[in-house]
């Protein structure tokens, strides 16, 4: 079946190569577009029952794959000289700048094929011009605005709210970096907690000065100076030597052109299908299986919220479902590695471990690279540590080795309310997770015992897996959260650089030939999957359509209230603009 499909997808290609060769309108430059938040890979296409139920109006979004392979269709073409590049809205908080970078990196990558990048900004913010300061050119309008103030982050805390409502938060935690209970338990910031977030926007920070110095040839005080200035209306951007020069977008082509032939300048949707694509058969390929975890990690399977929430966001990874997809992979005698892409800060201690089994199990028989994205902390860095190799961004968030656990009691609240809740039980334990009662002292005792079983538990699997003794651990552990380029000096990951890096770390651990062609697949989880046994077996399965988009809704609240009742969490405090 692949060689019949690779035979008809390569016979349309042809047909579509020989039309695009034939005479047109010429064209130099190809404009491309970013905006949104840019998801690594794409997400399949929904069936067709399923988009007309959820949102038949809207369009898929562009993710970083489809992006690359945009970019690598014009880089083979010899008919285009280069791109202009417009932003128009980069989805980016503080603590999520990932992927920005992996934007960056695909604009320096087809700088080195020879293809001229220019940038044109209206205006710009910080991870606008990051992205363009990878360009050859800047050029921005007159009337446009440098507006590159800076990073910042912004917490809110509730614990006077709480007081004033009559609900008595009770968290206990273990390493005094873990924070992510803080704005339960607080009036304002601590002096750990101060101290990591001062770390990250600093090391973030330091990231953007010396890569925009670097790439604009500027001194990097020269580049803080202007931050500290900004915003800069754009002849001082200019005069800075942040920009290149002032020019209307209908100035463009003489600007990119000669004087008597100004060049071709044309959106993507006009010229794709006049650029040759590459043939490719599958069946003759090896693969590198893409398993992704993304949102917060809960036991029992993978949902979707309506609505994205405050800590656990808007997708929560089930333990089993990536457990399924982990095999898949594992089974299919075509994936010869393993990227398991994690995208996130954590959740249930219970389901980061049964996912950590599965990444330790796997690599002894393929290699399994962790590729971290924007977030991998805390449940997300635990999932990761028994991986052969781990890469990720230098801002990427990550560690928060720490444990928290709690509850919100709401007997005080009740109380105001003129209600009664009365409470019988049997059993020392019985109201431990109830919020009409608070914890008694022995029931905080239990508490902290778990909690520091879990604790140790996931230092003792980080010393495994990073070849470290338990201590050398615990020193840079306490909670403390980290950039990829401060984890990565702390001997926490192995290598900075993006999913292109991930895949060549797994097919040098794979012992593929650089020269051998390779497909890069996402691994989707099949319906079932028995316990893990040398068969066979597809890597793929499609869901029942109607019924998960009647039931989601009514699963997430599930999985929220699942999250709620876990024991102890592994979750990373939450970074916001």
């Amino acid at each position: 079946m692949v060689w019949i499909a690779d035979i008809l997808r390569n016979a349309l290609r042809l047909i579509a190569n020989l039309l695009a060769r034939l005479p047109g309108p010429p064209f130099d430059y190809v404009i491309v577009e970013l905006a949104g938040s840019y998801p690594e890979r794409t997400s399949p296409r929904p069936p067709l029952v399923q988009r007309l139920i959820s949102r038949p109006w809207q369009r898929p979004e562009e993710s970083l794959e489809d992006l690359r392979a945009r970019l690598e269709r014009i880089a083979r073409s010899d008919r285009v000289r280069g791109i202009v590049l417009r932003i128009r809205d980069l989805h980016t908080v503080p603590g999520r700048l990932a992927v920005i970078q992996s934007l960056r990196e695909a604009l320096v990558q087809i700088r080195r094929r020879d293809k001229r990048v220019v940038a044109y900004l209206p205006g710009c913010d910080l991870a606008a011009y990051y992205v363009a300061s990878a360009a050859d050119e800047i050029w921005m309008p007159e009337a446009g605005v440098w507006n590159v103030t800076g990073l910042r982050t912004e917490i809110t805390f509730f614990r006077q709210a709480f007081d004033r409502a009559g609900i008595l938060p009770e968290f206990e935690r273990i390493a005094e970096y873990k924070t992510a209970a803080d704005p339960f338990l607080r009036q304002g910031l601590s002096q750990h907690h101060r101290e990591v977030i001062e770390s990250v926007l600093d090391s973030v920070m330091e990231e953007f000065i010396r890569e925009v110095a670097d790439a604009r040839r500027l001194d990097p005080d020269a580049v803080r100076a202007a931050v500290d200035r900004a915003p800069l209306v754009a002849e001082e951007a200019r005069t800075a030597g942040l920009i290149d020069g002032l020019c209307y977008e209908d100035e463009l082509p003489a600007r990119l052109g000669r004087p008597d032939r100004p060049a071709t300048v044309l959106p993507w949707p006009l010229v794709r299908r006049r650029l040759p694509a590459a043939y490719r058969w599958r069946a003759r390929e090896t693969a590198i299986g893409v398993v992704e975890l993304i949102g917060s990690i809960v036991t029992g399977e993978s949902r979707d919220l309506p609505l994205p929430l405050p800590y656990v966001g808007g997708r929560f990874a089930g333990s089993e479902t990536i457990a399924r997809a982990l095999r898949a992979a594992e089974r299919h005698p075509r994936v010869r590695a393993i990227v398991f892409h994690v995208d996130s800060g954590g959740g249930s201690a219970l389901a980061s471990d049964l996912i950590w089994r599965e990444v330790d199990r796997i690599k002894s028989r393929k290699p399994v690279v962790a590729f971290m994205g924007n977030v991998a902390g805390s449940g997300g860095y635990y999932v990761s540590c028994g991986a052969s190799r781990i890469v990720a961004q230098p801002t990427t968030i990550t560690g928060s080795i720490g444990v928290v656990t709690g509850k919100l009691t709401v007997r005080g609240l009740y109380e105001r309310l003129g209600l009664n809740r009365e409470v019988v039980a049997r059993g020392a334990g019985a109201t431990l997770e109830s919020p009409f009662q608070p914890f008694t002292p022995a029931q905080l005792d239990l508490v902290r015992r778990q909690m520091e079983a879990i604790y140790h538990r996931f230092v003792g699997k980080v010393a495994a897996g990073r070849s470290k003794r338990p201590d050398e651990v615990g020193a840079i552990a306490k909670g403390r959260v980290w950039t990829g380029r401060q984890a990565l000096e702390r001997g926490l990951v192995d290598d900075l650089g993006d999913f292109t890096v991930a895949v060549q770390r797994a097919r040098e651990l794979a012992g593929i030939p650089p020269t051998a062609e390779v497909t890069v697949v996402t691994v989707r989880p099949p319906h079932a999957v028995g316990i893990p046994a040398p068969t066979r077996g597809g890597a793929y399965a499609m869901g029942a359509p109607v019924a998960q988009a009647l039931m989601g809704t009514l699963d997430a609240l599930r999985a929220i209230r699942g999250l709620a009742e876990e024991r102890a969490l592994v979750l990373m405090p939450e970074f916001t603009e």
